[in-house]
């Protein structure tokens, strides 16, 4: 599991640069305490940006595949 978290970090850090990926702030591993007594350790956690306005997946949903003018809009 954590080979695969540190996948994504990567993934992210290398894609930083980009105006529509949403941004990694911080990442590592931490013991907690959930609210139920039981202590989790060792968890991995991502701190991303706010992503507003949705996700992806909704908006293609919502409005079909994607003109080729809507796809260089998000993806140039």
């Amino acid at each position: 599991m954590q080979k695969l978290v540190m996948a994504e970090v990567g993934a992210l850090q290398r894609l930083d640069h980009h105006p529509n990926i949403v941004k990694l702030l911080d990442f590592g591993h931490d013991t907690y305490k959930k609210t139920s007594g039981v202590t989790r350790e060792n968890q991995n956690y991502l701190v991303l940006e706010l992503g507003e306005g949705g996700e992806l997946f909704d908006f293609i949903a919502l409005t079909g595949a994607f003109s080729e003018d809507v796809a260089r809009y998000f993806f140039k």
